[in-house]
């Protein structure tokens, strides 16, 4: 009878996660791609093929975020009907208990933990630096196509471009912005006209402005463009290079955390260290982990952490699957999406203490996790009470 029980709730609950999660996954997936590809997707640039890749590539960065959103929503769906039809008491009543009733789920939660790790640790990254890899490549067919007429281009670190009509390589009406690390103008310049090429050799393209003017605002208070603090020239023909180095060949940049494999970043934490002794590093104090190394540490922690959400969320799901009772699943859907913003919320705040590395923030992910597992905890005791 037991082993009937558990079949029945595996596959109520495995078929209600699965749907949510290929959901979640589109929902995430048309966000990310929409953020790095809209400028190519709207002119049309990429063909379909390379489309379906740059998808492909993004289901293993997505699927992070989406599995225990999955395994959440899942578990609300399949108990919530299932107490809605006072199955759960049924069950109950035949001497089966609450932590029987939830084995399926544990095993399911402790599968999309395992599968959630290897994701976050390996094939994660490896999509992200393959999706930046193939976006590059489709660039790199037709650069001068970044730019777009009448739209602010953002392409370009540093820049803002406009321009109100081209035809080929010529350029009317071309406005740029040139921005300080907090995105203020510090320097402003329009051309009635121009032209437009790539330089092969550095990567770069290469704007001739004809017939402008420029505007260098103090670099101090670039924000009081009002005031007269800024210097104001006219030219009748000036060269700018707009890099594309970082656009056109990722490779050559600096990988960055998430883009890195448990093995790479444990070899960085482990460089770190040996460099922390040896004081080439700054230390806060003797024995604490330097900022260079809180971040590593941090991005190791907040994989384990993301990981062990599958599980923290099912516990809490459990309880309140069954004293909520509701059978609807856009009413399941609404309150997975209000825990897991709640659960996303707290790892955010613990993240800004990263800049602090006496306070331990690595440590400090770990919070949100013990709190669901605790109120899961005695929502299932109160519940197997009753």
């Amino acid at each position: 009878m037991l082993r009937l029980l558990h079949r029945h709730i595996l596959r109520e609950v495995v078929v209600a996660t699965l749907m949510t999660l290929g959901l979640f996954v589109f929902v995430l997936i048309a966000g990310n791609a929409l953020r790095d590809s809209d400028e190519l997707l709207l002119a049309g640039r990429l063909d379909g093929w390379i489309v379906l890749r740059l998808i492909g590539l993004l289901i293993p960065y997505v699927a992070a975020y989406a599995l225990p959103l999955a395994v959440l929503t899942g578990t609300l769906i399949a108990l919530g009907r299932l107490s809605s039809q006072r199955e759960i008491t049924a069950m109950k009543s035949a001497g089966v208990h609450l932590l029987q009733i939830a084995a399926p789920i544990f095993f399911i939660a402790l599968i999309g933990l395992a599968l959630t790790l290897v994701v976050n640790f390996r094939f994660a990254p490896q999509a992200r630096v393959a999706y930046k890899t193939l976006l590059a490549d489709a660039m790199r067919d037709d650069p001068l196509n970044l730019i777009e007429p009448r739209r602010f281009i953002t392409a370009f670190p540093g820049f803002v471009l406009y321009m109100g009509e081209r035809e080929g390589d010529a350029l009317k009406d071309f406005w740029i912005w040139e921005l300080n690390q907090q995105r203020q103008v510090t320097l402003f310049m329009r051309a009635a006209s121009g032209t437009l090429q790539f330089d092969e050799a550095s990567l770069a393209l290469v704007l001739t402005l004809n017939d402008g003017n420029a505007e260098q605002r103090n670099p101090d208070r670039p924000e009081a463009f009002s005031e007269d603090f800024g210097q104001s020239l006219f030219f009748e023909e000036l060269s700018i290079a707009l890099p594309l180095e970082r656009i056109l060949n990722p490779g050559s940049q600096r990988r960055r955390l998430k883009e890195m494999t448990f093995d790479e970043l444990q070899a960085l934490r482990n460089q770190l260290i040996a460099d922390e002794q040896a004081g080439m590093i700054e230390t806060p104090r003797p024995g604490a982990p330097s900022e260079q190394r809180l971040r590593v540490q941090m991005q190791i922690q907040n994989h384990f952490a993301m990981a062990f959400s599958v599980f923290s969320l099912a516990v809490l799901a459990i309880p309140l699957a069954i004293q909520i009772g509701r059978k609807e699943t856009y009413a399941n859907i609404t309150l997975a999406l209000v825990l897991a913003i709640t659960y996303y919320f707290l790892m955010i705040v613990i993240s800004w203490l990263e800049a602090q590395p006496a306070l331990r923030a690595d440590l400090l992910l770990w919070l949100p996790n013990i709190a669901f597992q605790a109120l899961g905890a005695y929502g299932l005791y109160r519940a197997s009470q009753r």
